[in-house]
C-alpha cells in the first residue's frame, strides 16, 4: 500500500516538474498528444479504408425481376488500401516498439466476399460484402495484426444505358460500412521512464510488455458511378464521400516495477491517480493495474475516387480497380473475380 501511494504521488510529480531523462522520454502529456493525432489521422483514412470492395464495374447490373435472366453476381476482390504512418510511428515509439519496414504508407491487405442482386421493378440493385482476416503475423515481423471488414449499398440507375446501348450507366448510391482492426505486439525490452522526486533518481519500468494498437469506424456513404461497356471492357469511374464515426485506442499491459521493486496499484490508488491525471487535462488516458489504456472517439468527412476497367468474358469478370482518398492521399487498388448475369 505503501509503495502504491509512493508510485501515485510520483507520476502526479512526473508530470509537473522537469524530467531528468533524455528529451525522447515521454511525458503522460506527450502520450496524449500522440493519441489525439493517431485518432484524427484514422478518422479521416478509416472511412476509405472501409470502401475497400463492391466497387463492380457496372454502375447498374439490372433488375432480378421483372428480367431474364435475372440479374445477379457473386465474387471476391483482394488487394490493399494505405494508411499514413506517421502518427503511428510516433504513438508506437513513444510505447517502445519501433514499427516495422521503412515507408511513409501503412499498407493493408484485404479482401471481400461479394454479392449483388438486381432490383425489383425499379432500376436499382443491392450489394453485400464480408472480409476477415484472424489474427497472423505481419510477414515475421513479430508485429499480429487482424481485421473485419462488412458493408452493404444500394444504387439507383438515373441513366439505364442497359435498355439503351448508346447511353452509359449512371447510377447514384448510398452504402453503410463498418471495419474494425488491431496491431499487438510483445516487447522483450524494458520501457523505463526516469526523473527525479526531491532531489532522488527515480525510475518507473514496464517489463513484459504487450502493445495493442487498434481502431473501428462505421461510416455512411454516397457515391456517383458512370460506366459504359465496349466489346469485352467495361471502363468506369466514381466519386463518393464519407461521413464516419471512429475510434482509435491503444492499451499497454505490462508488469510494473518502481526502483526495481513490483509494485501493484489498489482501487483506491488506482482511483486518485487517474483524479490527479483528469486534474491534469490528461482525460484520454486511464492507468490501470496492469498498464495503461487509452481510446479516443472522432467524426471526419472522407472524400474519395475510385475507378478501372473488367474484362467481361461470357457470364464472367476481371475486375481492376484503384481508389484515391483525397484528403490524405491515401490510395488502394484491388483485383476481383465474379460470375455475373
Amino acid at each position: 500500500m505503501k509503495k502504491a501511494k509512493v508510485l501515485v504521488i510520483s507520476i502526479v510529480v512526473l508530470m509537473t516538474v522537469s524530467i531528468s531523462a533524455p528529451a525522447q522520454t515521454p511525458s503522460f502529456m506527450d502520450l496524449q498528444r500522440a493519441m489525439s493525432d493517431f485518432s484524427m489521422s484514422l478518422a479521416r483514412s478509416l472511412p476509405f479504408n472501409s470502401s475497400f470492395g463492391l466497387n463492380w464495374s457496372d454502375a447498374y447490373i439490372g433488375r432480378l425481376f421483372p428480367s431474364a435472366p435475372p440479374r445477379f453476381g457473386v465474387g471476391a476482390a483482394i488487394g490493399f488500401t494505405t494508411m499514413d504512418r506517421s502518427t503511428i510511428n510516433t504513438l508506437s515509439s513513444y510505447l517502445g516498439y519501433e514499427m516495422p519496414f521503412d515507408s511513409d504508407r501503412l499498407f493493408m491487405p484485404a479482401y471481400t466476399v461479394e454479392a449483388r442482386i438486381g432490383g425489383f421493378f425499379l432500376p436499382f440493385d443491392m450489394g453485400f460484402k464480408v472480409g476477415v482476416f484472424p489474427p497472423n503475423e505481419l510477414l515475421g515481423s513479430g508485429l499480429r495484426t487482424n481485421h473485419f471488414l462488412a458493408g452493404w449499398d444500394i444504387r439507383y440507375a438515373i441513366v439505364d444505358g442497359r435498355s439503351n446501348r448508346l447511353l452509359p450507366n449512371v447510377s447514384l448510391g448510398f452504402g453503410i460500412n463498418y471495419l474494425r482492426g488491431n496491431f499487438d505486439t510483445d516487447i522483450t525490452e524494458t520501457a523505463t521512464i526516469s526523473y527525479t522526486l526531491l532531489g532522488v533518481p527515480r525510475t518507473i519500468a514496464l517489463n513484459d510488455t504487450v502493445i495493442n494498437m487498434n481502431w473501428d469506424t462505421i461510416s455512411m456513404d454516397l457515391k456517383a458511378q458512370i460506366s459504359r461497356s465496349f466489346l469485352i471492357f467495361t471502363p468506369y469511374l466514381g466519386v463518393a464521400g464519407s461521413f464516419a464515426r471512429s475510434n482509435a485506442g491503444y492499451s499497454v499491459d505490462a508488469r510494473i516495477t518502481m526502483d526495481g521493486t513490483p509494485v501493484r496499484l489498489d482501487p483506491l490508488s488506482l482511483t486518485l491517480l487517474n483524479l490527479a491525471l483528469d486534474f491534469m487535462g490528461i482525460d484520454d488516458i486511464e492507468v490501470r493495474e496492469n498498464g495503461i489504456f487509452s481510446s479516443v472517439s472522432n467524426s471526419a468527412f472522407s472524400y474519395r475516387v475510385f475507378g478501372g476497367v473488367s474484362v467481361n468474358l461470357a457470364a464472367f469478370r476481371l475486375d481492376f480497380t484503384g481508389l484515391y482518398n483525397i484528403l490524405d492521399g491515401n490510395f488502394g487498388a484491388s483485383l476481383g473475380f465474379r460470375f455475373q448475369m
